[in-house]
């Protein structure tokens, strides 16, 4: 393991979690819909976190959780994302 904390593994962890994840959902309900159409996304994380008050917090819990496991895998095999 390298010196240091888990800073720099939960920065690399969110960074990546943060442009992937909104791009999963997206791409999920699109494939569902089967439709194309983006026009009521005028902001990307806005349309990734939509629906009820539950919804958000199940895909922002499901988001910590992604980060937590990318952050431990990053700070105990020694590797970074960014360097």
């Amino acid at each position: 393991m390298k010196k240091g904390g888990w800073q720099r593994s939960l920065i690399d962890a969110t960074v990546l979690w943060m442009a992937v994840f909104p791009a999963i959902k997206v791409l999920a309900d699109l494939v569902r819909a089967r439709s194309l159409d983006l026009s009521g996304a005028g902001y990307f994380w806005a349309f990734a976190f939509r629906g009820s008050w539950t919804d958000i917090a199940f895909n922002l819990g499901y988001l910590a959780v992604f980060v937590g496991l990318t952050a431990a895998l990053l700070r105990f095999s020694g590797k970074t994302l960014f360097s």
